[in-house]
C-alpha cells in the first residue's frame, strides 16, 4: 500500500521495552552475584516485567495497547498489530506493531512526525527516519516509479557462511524435479544434528521474502524428527540455490487489486500420500500472502485435493480482503485462478455425486462465499497459476516463469556476495 500510494514509513523503537510493564503475579528473584542486599537475603520481588520471564511479552503488548488507545489510536479487529490514528490535522496514520518495533506510514511526513512525537511522551523510544532495514529484511524504495522491494540478502549471506556454503556451486533451481523425499530408516543423521537448524533458517526466509523456496523448504520440514543424509543433502541444495540468487526479492509498486492462484498436487506425500496445497496472493504487482502444506486428509482424486486447496485458499483471502478495507481499500470480490475444471465445477455446482458427497462439509464453504461475490473462480491453463510452484519442484525454466509472475526479482539497490 506504501509502494502503490506513496505513503511515507518510518519507524520507531521503545528502548527496554518489556521494562515498562508492571508484573501480574508475584515473583521474587535471586539478585545476581555482585549485587547482595544485607536486609532482604539476597532476595527481592520482582515488581516490573523482565527480560527472560515468560509473561513479559504479553505483559509489554498489554501496556503498548494501552497507551496506543489512549494516544487515540484504535486497534484493528483484523490483525490485533495494526492500529489507526486519525489526526485532526493531518488525517488518518498507520501504526504497525512488532514487538518493541512500530512502523508508522501516512501519505503525509507531518503526519508521521506527529504520531512520533506522540509517541515519544509515553517512552524512551528512539526516533528512526525512513525505513531501511526491519528484522532482517532489506527495504530498497525508488519514489519515482513508486517501488519498494524487500530482500534478505545480509540474511541469506550469514546463512551460508555459517553451513559454509558461501562459496558454493550454485544451483538453478532449489529441488531438482526427480527428487522425492521420503522417511528413511537407514542412513539417519546423529541427534543434534544441524539439519533442524538449517531447515528453520530457510523457514524463516521463505516465509519473509523468498516464496520460491516456500515448496522446497515445506517439504524439508516434514522430516525433522528423523532426518536422514538425504535430507540435509536436499537442504543443501536449497542453499546452492540462495548461493547463486541471494539479492532475489519481492517487489512491490504498480496498482493493482487483491487477486490469488491455488493450486493442488494430487497424492504427492510419499509416505502418507496427501496432496499439496499451493496458494499465492499478490496485491500491487507483488506478493502478500502464500503457503505450501500438506493436506491433513487423503484426497480419493485430484479434483478432491483441489477442492480442499480452494477452500483453504478461499480464508486467507476473506482475511487479506478486511485486512485491505482497514487500509483504505473498498472491499471487492477477489479474484483466483484455477486449474482445474473439475474442481470449478464443484465450485460451481453445489449437486452432489458418488464421488463428492463424501468430502467434508468445511470444505464447502467455498461455494456459498462463491454465490456471495466475496470470491471469484476462474479457470486459467496450468502455465498461468503462479502456485504450481508451490506444489512441487519446477525445472529451470518454469522455475523462472514462476518467479516472473509473483513479482520476485533482482534487488537492484543491495550488495552482491562478494561485499557480503
Amino acid at each position: 500500500m506504501a509502494a502503490a500510494n506513496d505513503w511515507e514509513i518510518h519507524h520507531v523503537d521503545v528502548k527496554t521495552a518489556f521494562l515498562n510493564a508492571k508484573m501480574d503475579k508475584e515473583m521474587y528473584i535471586k539478585l545476581p552475584d555482585g549485587v547482595y542486599d544485607r536486609d532482604q537475603g539476597g532476595i527481592c520481588r520482582l515488581n516490573l516485567s523482565l527480560y527472560g520471564t515468560k509473561q513479559a511479552g504479553r505483559l509489554w503488548n498489554i501496556k503498548l495497547d494501552k497507551e496506543l488507545k489512549d494516544m487515540g489510536d484504535s486497534r484493528s479487529p483484523v490483525d490485533s498489530c495494526v492500529y489507526e490514528w486519525n489526526h485532526p490535522v493531518h488525517g488518518r496514520v498507520f501504526i504497525l506493531v512488532y514487538v518493541d518495533y512500530r512502523i508508522v506510514a501516512r501519505k503525509s511526513l507531518a503526519g508521521v512526525k506527529a504520531f512520533k512525537w506522540a509517541a515519544s511522551g509515553q517512552f524512551d523510544v528512539r526516533d528512526m527516519p525512513e525505513v531501511k532495514d526491519f528484522i532482517g529484511i532489506n527495504v530498497m524504495r525508488d519514489n519515482k516509479p513508486r517501488t519498494i522491494t524487500l530482500s534478505s540478502p545480509g540474511h541469506t549471506a550469514a546463512l551460508l557462511g555459517a553451513f559454509g556454503m558461501k562459496m558454493a556451486t550454485p544451483n538453478k533451481n532449489p529441488m531438482a524435479s526427480e527428487v522425492k523425499l521420503a522417511k528413511a530408516k537407514n542412513d539417519l543423521l546423529p541427534e543434534g544434528n544441524r539439519c533442524a537448524a538449517l531447515v528453520g533458517s530457510l523457514l524463516y526466509l521463505s516465509t519473509m521474502t523468498r516464496p520460491d523456496i516456500s515448496f522446497a523448504v515445506g517439504v524439508l520440514s516434514r522430516f525433522m524428527s528423523c532426518p536422514a543424509k538425504a535430507h540435509m543433502r536436499a537442504a543443501n541444495s536449497v542453499l546452492r540455490y540462495l548461493c547463486g540468487t541471494t539479492r532475489l526479492g519481492v517487489a512491490y509498486g504498480i496498482s493493482e487489486p487483491l487477486q490469488g492462484y491455488v493450486d493442488a498436487d494430487w497424492a504427492g506425500d510419499a509416505d502418507g500420500r496427501q496432496s499439496t496445497t499451493g496458494f499465492i496472493f499478490t496485491v500491487n504487482g507483488g506478493p502478500v500472502a502464500w503457503a505450501s502444506k500438506r493436506q491433513s486428509t487423503v484426497a480419493t482424486s485430484a479434483t478432491e485435493a483441489e477442492y480442499m486447496a480452494a477452500a483453504t485458499a478461499t480464508k486467507e483471502a476473506l482475511w487479506l480482503r478486511k485486512l485491505l478495507e482497514v487500509l483504505g481499500v473498498d472491499g471487492q470480490a477477489v479474484t483466483k485462478g484455477e486449474d482445474n475444471q473439475s474442481c470449478f465445477a464443484m465450485i460451481n455446482n453445489p449437486r452432489a455425486t458418488g464421488r463428492t458427497e463424501h468430502v467434508d462439509v468445511a470444505y464447502h464453504m467455498v461455494r456459498d462465499y462463491q454465490t456471495r461475490g466475496d470470491v471469484a473462480f476462474n479457470v486459467l491453463p496450468s502455465a498461468e497459476v503462479p502456485a504450481d510452484g508451490l506444489t512441487k519442484p519446477l525445472p529451470s525454466p518454469a522455475l523462472t516463469a514462476f518467479r516472473d509472475a509473483l513479482g520476485v526479482g533482482p534487488d537492484f539497490g543491495g550488495a552482491d556476495m562478494a561485499q557480503l
